[in-house]
């Protein structure tokens, strides 16, 4: 996997979060949120 497609993943879990979480919530609900959005597309932590 080359540094772009990583980066084009990461940039769509982070939208993907916050668009449905919102703004406001401590920083280890995002964390836990975008280790559970990687983990479902196969990207270990």
């Amino acid at each position: 996997m080359t540094k772009n497609e990583i980066s084009k993943i990461l940039v769509d879990v982070f939208i993907k979060v916050h668009s449905q979480s919102g703004p406001g919530l401590f920083e280890s609900v995002y964390e836990m949120a975008i280790c559970y959005e990687l983990t479902k597309r196969g990207i270990n932590h």
